[in-house]
């Protein structure tokens, strides 16, 4: 399996100059990794663990040893200034020292403060987004844990190789899975296709090597959005998303809709297939039905959400015999 296509899509960043492009790389390096649920129990570990840090600095250790051995001038000195120097530098020492020690124990007190500020603001964040995330998905299903529904997608056969032949040069995601004929007719396009499901089942079940196939077909086991999340800008000629827009919820909604936006470049194509809200309960389980965390949006509500997410000017398209809607929409520059 593999998640690029042929074409190697033109980084914005190349165009940037060499600094702004060093800076950029660098936030890249420094950026936190991972979950917030981890950023979390690594800046804990980090502020709970002591401090790996070279020895403090040592107070001054008084005249060289051999001071009155450097020359005739430094024997004249001791003749002249031996004991005075002796005794200011005995004494520099001791208040040097005791200065140091004062300043090294005030500087660790406050530190040892500042860091269990930090850790109780972290506790308490922590506890708080747990709260917060228990409370909008308290299960935590996975859709490859539930046995959802091939969406009907025939009406649009003819016509999904169509929506995305504005940017043929790039790959074009489509996902889900669940009707092969999609995979072929975007494939028909001639532009590469990368297919997207969470269940394994439909994944291995794709053939990439159909005779007679204009494009190239890659296919990838994951979550829709996660997948989107994870691509370059504008490194996609269209996204054709069904099934996946049915399920998620309203914030999962939003984010496919941001991310597609993201990585589609300006002449490429969003599809949104959306089943009919009268049919979504007939074509369900009652669990998968109680349990998923979303439903479909009216087709008026998508194209209000991607107006409102910068894709203006989309086409909503009755189905003529099935039950799914399709909302179509370019991305412009």
């Amino acid at each position: 399996m593999t998640t690029e296509g042929d074409a190697t899509p033109v980084d914005p960043r190349d165009a940037l100059p060499d600094d702004e492009r060093a800076l950029l790389e660098a936030f890249d390096r420094l950026r936190p990794q991972g979950s917030i649920r981890w950023s979390f129990d690594d800046a804990i570990r980090r502020l709970s663990e002591p401090d790996e840090v070279p020895g403090r600095p040592a107070g001054w250790g008084g005249l060289p040893a051999d001071l009155w051995e450097r020359g005739r001038g430094a024997r004249a000195s001791e003749r002249v200034l031996g004991d005075v120097i002796r005794y200011v530098a005995q004494n520099l020492t001791e208040h040097t020292d005791r200065a140091v020690a004062e300043s090294q124990a005030m500087a660790a007190q406050e530190v040892d403060d500042l860091r269990r500020d930090v850790l109780d603001g972290l506790r308490f964040l922590s506890a708080r987004v747990d709260r917060l995330e228990s409370a909008a998905d308290p299960l935590g299903l996975q859709a490859g844990e539930l046995v959802l529904p091939d969406v009907g997608v025939a009406d649009w056969l003819g016509a999904a190789g169509g929506w995305v032949t504005g940017r043929t040069d790039l790959p074009v995601v489509v996902g889900e899975l669940g009707d092969p004929g999609l995979l072929e007719a975007v494939a028909g396009s001639g532009a590469t296709v990368e297919g997207v499901d969470p269940r394994g089942a439909v994944v291995w079940a794709v053939d990439p090597a159909v005779p007679g196939r204009t494009g190239r077909v890659d296919v990838v086991l994951a979550e829709v959005v996660d997948h989107l999340g994870e691509l370059p800008h504008a490194s996609r000629g269209g996204a054709v998303l069904v099934g996946c827009v049915d399920r998620a919820s309203l914030a999962d909604k939003v984010r496919l809709v941001d991310e597609a936006r993201r990585v589609v470049a300006p002449g490429g194509t969003v599809a949104l297939l959306v089943t009919d809200q009268a049919a979504w309960d007939a074509c369900l389980e009652p669990v998968e039905r109680d349990l998923l965390a979303g439903r479909p949006l009216h087709p008026e509500s998508w194209t209000a959400l991607l107006t409102r997410r910068g894709l203006s000017g989309a086409k909503w398209m009755r189905p003529t015999v099935g039950t799914v809607h399709a909302v179509v929409v370019e991305v412009r520059p």
